[in-house]
């Protein structure tokens, strides 16, 4: 009699402790990942259509915050009807901005991205549960990069959206083609092949640069008088100028800056391109997205494993949550 009160008592204690407590704290928690989610997203469309790199960065701290809270959302609530519930109105949010670029790809997206979000979860409650001690940065391993997966869905429908719902014209802006493009023209691996190479310089400045770098690479240029050298390197650059002009098929301006011009160039060759060859260029740009941010996934993981470790750890000191231990020697947090 008394074993079976003991078992009674113990699978009593086992669903208290697998029930939420605080729906308070839960909202809490709800709210900021929605906050977050909804910021993430919004900063993503300024950069989208600025190009400026401060919105890129807004965008990556939120995601970052976001991330961190639904780990601990993994760890804090048990529910999972009430975890999808939250979930749903993320990826809602996450919605929000781009509202005049849904379509069929864009909704099947942010479809895919709320299943993966809900798996994400799943395995780390599942984790948490298979656990007799809690250990944060496994459930961190099982969370974190299903979530980042799910971002990088939702990122990559986005921009192919935009792109094919946006302007008719280049798919890219020319202030996002230069904030990208110039940094990078002069990276030190870039000027190791290509010395002088920058983008910011005015055309004609950047051709006399690559045409004096190919001719320092012969030799015997070192034997010629200073006038000789200076005629060969004129020679040389109005040389260059016409081989670019007859590859591009237009006359180019010398005293506008390189960047400028590489993106004009860039527009009237896209403009030329056939109905099918643009219509796969949205895929491919998705594509390449998302596997840039998996490529991330990692660095991305130790960042937001950290931030939310220090929450949690915060959580805990302040007692917005407590550990303690089933009847089964098991460790378990609830909000306290």
């Amino acid at each position: 009699m008394k074993e079976n009160s003991s078992k009674g008592l113990l699978n009593k204690e086992n669903t208290e402790v697998e029930v939420d407590k605080s729906v308070a704290k839960i909202v809490i928690l709800g709210i900021v990942s929605v906050v977050f989610s909804f910021l993430f997203s919004y900063f993503l469309k300024q950069f989208i259509l600025s190009g400026r790199f401060n919105f890129l960065l807004f965008s990556f701290l939120a995601a970052l915050v976001f991330l961190s809270v639904f780990l601990l959302m993994a760890l804090f609530i048990k529910s999972a009807w009430r975890t999808n519930l939250i979930i749903f109105f993320n990826v809602l949010v996450l919605a929000v901005p781009f509202y005049n670029q849904f379509s069929k790809i864009t909704n099947l997206g942010l479809f895919i991205s709320f299943l993966i979000f809900i798996w994400a979860n799943y395995a780390g409650r599942q984790g948490l549960k298979n656990m007799v001690k809690i250990k944060f940065w496994r459930i961190s391993k099982k969370t974190i990069p299903k979530a980042v997966v799910a971002l990088a869905i939702f990122v990559s429908v986005i921009y192919m959206g935009h792109i094919t719902s946006g302007t008719k014209g280049f798919f890219i802006s020319q202030t996002a083609f230069e904030k990208i493009l110039s940094p990078l023209s002069k990276s030190g691996l870039v000027q190791k092949f290509f010395p002088g190479f920058d983008l910011s310089l005015p055309t004609e400045e950047l051709i006399q640069n690559l045409a004096v770098n190919q001719l320092k690479e012969n030799s015997q240029l070192n034997f010629l008088p200073e006038s000789a050298k200076e005629q060969l390197i004129d020679e040389s650059v109005k040389a260059f100028k016409d081989d670019i002009s007859d590859l591009i098929g237009t006359t180019l301006n010398l005293k506008s800056k390189a960047s400028d011009e590489l993106y004009k160039i860039m527009v009237e060759k896209f403009s030329t391109l056939s109905s099918g060859v643009t219509s796969v260029i949205p895929i491919v740009a998705a594509v390449l997205i998302f596997f840039v941010i998996i490529g991330l996934s990692f660095p991305i993981r130790l960042l937001v494993s950290v931030l939310a470790f220090l929450l949690y750890e915060i959580c805990l000191a302040l007692g917005f949550g407590v550990i303690m231990a089933e009847g089964t020697s098991r460790e378990i947090i609830i909000l306290k």
